[in-house]
């Protein structure tokens, strides 16, 4: 399968918008470590980062293949 305009586009939508969903979750971990709860606020934020970097990465996979597949799957 190669690359889909329309596949790449919805998927950059989804990755915006995941982005934007996590980002409330950092704005609420920040606001842990505000109230005095670094331990739990940073871990939030870190989590919630890393959620961020997994996803985008998956879809841009899916965008650069075209498939929903692992790129390592290719010969399997």
């Amino acid at each position: 399968m190669g690359f889909n305009p329309k596949d790449a586009i919805e998927s950059v939508k989804d990755i915006a918008t995941n982005a934007v969903e996590r980002s409330a979750d950092i704005v609420e971990s920040a606001g842990y470590i505000i109230k005095g709860d670094v331990s739990d606020g940073v871990v939030g934020i870190v989590s919630s980062s890393m959620d961020i970097a997994t996803h985008s990465v998956e879809k841009i996979k899916e965008i650069a293949t075209g498939r929903d597949e692992d790129v390592d799957e290719i010969g399997g």
